[in-house]
Parts: C-alpha cells; sequence; structure tokens
C-alpha cells in the first residue's frame, strides 16, 4: 500500500521549508551563526551613540560576537540603554572587564571589550551585565578643541570676505587687472614674434657665425704658421738700431747729429736767411740796381752810379 501525500501537506512543508530558509538567511545576513553556540551578555550606556543591532563586537580589533539587542527603558528613561552582547561560546570575561562604546568618526558606534589584564580566574556567568564606558574618541577631540578654534576663527573669515568684496569692487583693482590682461596680450604678441625670429632668423644669424668661425679658423691656421719668433727678433733689431742712431743724433755724431747739436750752423743759416731778406727787400725797392735794360744798349751813367 503506497502512502499518498496530500496537496495541503506539501504545501505545509514548503512553508515550513521557505520560512526556514528565511530564517538562516536572514541570520546570515546578520552575521549570526545559528549553529554556534553562543552566550548573552548585558551592558548598560547612558548613551548609544548611532550603535545598531548586528554591529561587531571586538576585542583588539578581531570579531568575537555581535550585537543582539538594543532595549530602551521607556517607563524609566533615567535607566539608561540595555544593550545584549551576543559572542562565542568560548569567551570568558574576567570580572572588571569593561565593554567600551566607542564613536566612529563617519557616524556610528561599535562595541569593544577591554578584559582585565589580572586573570584572577573569575569570570562573568551568562547573562551577567558587564560595566560600560563611553570613548567619544576623535570626535570629542573634534569638539573640546578644533570647534572653539573654528568658532574664533569664523569672525574673522567674515571680515576677511567683506574686505575682499571691498577690494573685488575697487576700479583701481579692476582697471589694474585690465593691465595686466593687456600686459599678457602684449606678451603674447612679443613670445610670436620672438618665435618667428627664432624660426626665421637665428638659423641666418647661426649661419653667418658659423661662416665666421670658419674663417677664424682658417686665420688661426695662417697664424700657427707665422715664425713669431723670428719676426720679433727682427723687431727687437730694428728698435735696437733706431735706439743707436737716436744715441748718436743726441751725442752729434754725423751729419744729422751736427745739423741738429750745432749752433754756428744753426745762426749762419739764421744770418743768411736775413741777408737774403734784406736783398729781396732792397731788390724790390731799386730794381734798376740789379736789372739794367734799355732799347739802343747804352748805359746810364748817373743811374749806374
Amino acid at each position: 500500500m503506497k502512502f499518498k501525500f496530500s496537496r495541503e501537506l506539501w504545501i505545509g512543508a514548503l512553508v515550513i521549508a521557505t520560512v526556514a530558509v528565511l530564517y538562516f538567511g536572514v541570520n546570515y545576513l546578520k552575521g549570526i551563526n545559528i549553529f554556534n553556540p553562543t552566550n548573552y551578555y548585558y551592558v548598560k550606556f547612558d548613551r548609544v551613540n548611532g550603535l545598531s543591532v548586528s554591529s561587531p563586537i571586538t576585542i583588539k580589533g578581531y570579531k568575537i560576537g555581535l550585537i543582539k539587542d538594543i532595549i530602551y527603558n521607556y517607563d524609566d528613561p533615567k535607566d539608561g540603554i540595555v544593550v545584549v552582547l551576543q559572542v562565542d561560546d568560548d569567551l570568558r570575561i574576567p570580572v572588571n572587564s569593561r565593554a567600551v562604546l566607542t564613536s566612529e568618526l563617519l557616524g556610528g558606534a561599535n562595541v569593544s571589550l577591554t578584559l582585565n589584564a589580572e586573570m584572577n580566574g573569575v569570570f562573568y556567568k551568562k547573562g551577567d551585565t558587564i560595566p560600560s564606558f563611553i570613548d567619544d574618541g576623535i570626535m570629542a577631540t573634534v569638539t573640546a578643541e578644533i570647534m572653539p578654534r573654528v568658532q574664533s576663527i569664523v569672525p574673522q573669515l567674515d571680515s576677511l570676505l567683506v574686505s575682499l568684496k571691498v577690494i573685488a569692487g575697487d576700479q583701481a583693482i579692476q582697471k589694474s587687472l585690465g593691465n595686466i590682461q593687456r600686459l599678457t596680450a602684449n606678451l603674447e604678441s612679443a613670445s610670436i614674434s620672438l618665435n618667428g625670429m627664432m624660426k626665421n632668423d637665428v638659423p641666418v644669424i647661426m649661419k653667418n657665425v658659423n661662416t665666421i668661425t670658419t674663417d677664424f679658423s682658417k686665420v688661426s691656421a695662417n697664424l700657427s704658421h707665422v715664425d713669431f719668433q723670428a719676426t720679433m727678433k727682427r723687431v727687437d733689431n730694428t728698435l735696437a738700431n733706431l735706439q743707436t742712431i737716436t744715441d748718436k743724433v743726441n751725442r752729434g755724431e754725423g751729419t744729422v747729429g751736427m745739423l741738429l747739436n750745432d749752433k754756428t750752423l744753426y745762426n749762419n743759416l739764421a744770418n743768411t736767411a736775413g741777408s737774403a731778406n734784406e736783398l729781396l727787400i732792397d731788390l724790390k725797392a731799386n730794381p734798376k740796381r740789379y736789372v739794367q735794360f734799355s732799347l739802343w744798349g747804352k748805359k746810364d751813367k748817373s743811374e749806374s752810379k
């Protein structure tokens, strides 16, 4: 006899399987391993600072559990907020350990366990309440130290913005900006001209320079063949001869020396020049005394006397 399942039984089994898969899937997404035994502890905070369910619980950065639940006491708000910690079953928390709530920089919070370093063999039992501590972290530093400075800087920034607005509206500044714009345009034109010169004129100049350099090289090659030592020796001999001639002239030796150093010759020349001058004067005054002319060739005795 075959046992047949009814349609209702199949539907019920499918619903149960769907619920089971959904349950396991949701817990898996939350990071809960339902096959791993866990322990529950409680922590009470004055504020949770954005802490959420399924947030990780760490010890020295290692994940050992997660936040199971967050319970707010609506009847007594001053009683604090109870956070349920779900940790690994193998974890033993020594007495006087603390659960530290740390605020993150970009929002949110996490819980870390600071275990008692003494490890005196006394541990919290499952379901015990662990002492808590709230560490505001870097946000507290920002709030306590940086924010007052920012608040003191804000009025100065306001004044600076007002001053910048006044400066920006000044006609002199606008005129200066216009001048800078024109200067930039002139520099651009000069740059274009310079580029043209570098493209057209500079190659020609460099070609001429190369030609001149070649000519200098040839001149240098020719000069290298000149016997400067012999030439300088000839110049020295010429200068020595000139010096000898000059010494002789100064001593009155030779014709030139006698002419330059003999005062008698100078006096005779001066007297001769004076006599010649008197003769020319008398010749102009009495030409017939020196030159006689007659058509008949007869001399005038009275005039000749």
